[in-house]
Order: C-alpha cells, then structure tokens, then sequence
C-alpha cells in the first residue's frame, strides 16, 4: 500500500488538463503578438516537420479549432524533452548557470535543431514591429530543486550568453529582435514536470502578454515508480504460484 501511495503521489506531478498535447519533435516557435486594442499576447505555432501525439502535422499547422489560422495557445502543450538530450555538466565556472555541479546530469536541447527532438525558438513577426521581451517568472517545478536555463551555444560549444537562469538572480529576460524568430539552448537540471510562467512586452507598445511554457523531462519518476509497482506486483504473484503448499496442522510455538 505505501509503494502505490508513492505511486499515486508522483502521479500527481503533472497536473491534469483538458485537451493537452505533447510536443515531441520538429519547429516551433513561442510567438509574441501585438494586436490594436487588445495588447500582446503569446502563441504557438509549428513547422512541417512538427510532431505531437493525437495531431497530424496538417493539424498542427492549421492552428487551435476555433482560433486564429496557424495559432496555439500555449496551455495546450507539453513540450517533452527526451532522455537523448541528457549529458554530464561541463566543467568550468562558465557553466555555473546551470545550476548544478560538473559532471551532474544537465538536459540541455534545441538551438540546433536535432532529430525526434523539439526545436522550439521565439518569434517577434506579428509584435507590430516591435521587439519581444520574455520574462521568466515563477518557475514551478515537480520534483522540486530542478533549475531551468536558456542560453547560447558559440561555434566552440561553450556558452556565448545567458538569459534565463534560476540559479542566479536577475537573469531573467530574453530579447528577441523585431520581426524575426531566433533559437536558444533551454537548459534544465532535474527529470519532471516544469512550469514556466512567461511575460511578454513589445518594444514601445503598452501592456503585456502572459503565459506558461509546459516541459516533461524523461524519465519522469512517476514512470519508474509505476514500472516497480508492475515489477512488485509480477514477483509477488510468481512467489505465489512457486510457493508449495504447506500440510495444516496445529501451530509451533516460539518460532
């Protein structure tokens, strides 16, 4: 009863939303728009190369059923990042935004974009012409104590600049130029469930956008534990079946 209690706890670490997607592979990009009236607001929208589960490609191109052609609104994914993308930290003080010590596992992905892997940058071409400011505020992470990064990668591998880190304080905001899409590397610290609440201003235009950015890292731990759970289950019925059976008789004491 106490592993299925575990069970059902880490369960608990992706919360239940109606009509969400993973995200697994292909382009994407986190839009930040202007509109008259209204102000900005964020979106998503995906390539041809795109895949989720329960949607086509076509499907993910076309948009959200009922909203704006070729848009999504970001509480309708998950972005997985897959245990492919897992490495040792590097060592070095440059890679202390991290968040984690050398040699720790980091999961860091997408400012190349890589096979079966998301490849998720930022785009400013509906922000009326403006740039686009996204902030990161309060991370919420399930299992606690992961931290998130969003950096750039020069041509010698080690990091040109960093924009988002929870580790140090302040940094906090990434600039995208105006009417363009760029790439970053997204780096996070622990496997789980991440929530990455996001405020968007346009450059010279009044108001802001807000939004959360959803990723599962794999292995998630409720995956482990549900493994086991099956495992424990299969060993305990085979034990029953193998176990011979015992001729009654009046109890031993002292045993």
């Amino acid at each position: 009863m106490a592993l299925l209690a575990v069970v059902a706890t880490s369960l608990a670490t992706r919360p239940v939303r109606a009509t969400v997607y993973d995200y697994t592979a292909g382009h994407a990009d986190i839009g930040l728009a202007y509109d008259a009236g209204t102000g900005p607001r964020f979106f998503l929208q995906f390539g041809g190369d795109a895949e989720a589960s329960g949607l086509t490609n076509e499907e993910l191109i076309a948009g959200q059923p009922g909203g704006v052609v070729g848009e999504w609104s970001l509480a309708s994914f998950v972005t997985v990042v897959p245990q492919s993308v897992q490495i040792p930290r590097p060592a070095g003080a440059e890679w202390n935004f991290l968040g984690t010590d050398a040699g720790d596992p980091v999961w860091i992905f997408s400012q190349q974009s890589q096979g079966g892997v998301p490849f998720l940058g930022f785009d400013t071409a509906k922000a009326g012409g403006g740039t686009g400011t996204y902030t990161l505020s309060n991370v919420t992470v399930r299992p606690p104590n992961g931290e998130v990064s969003l950096f750039q990668i020069d041509g010698l591998g080690m990091p040109d600049a960093v924009y988002w880190s929870t580790a140090q304080a302040g940094v906090d905001a990434v600039t995208v130029p105006a009417l363009t899409h760029v790439h970053y590397a997204f780096g996070f610290t622990k496997p789980g469930y991440y929530e990455l609440p996001l405020i968007g201003t346009g450059g010279g235009f009044p108001g802001q956008a807000t939004g959360t950015l959803a990723f599962q890292l794999v292995p998630e731990p409720s995956t482990y534990l549900l493994t086991l759970a099956g495992l424990g289950a299969a060993g305990l019925a085979a034990r029953r079946r193998r176990a011979p059976k015992q001729a009654s008789g009046p109890a031993i004491s002292g045993v």
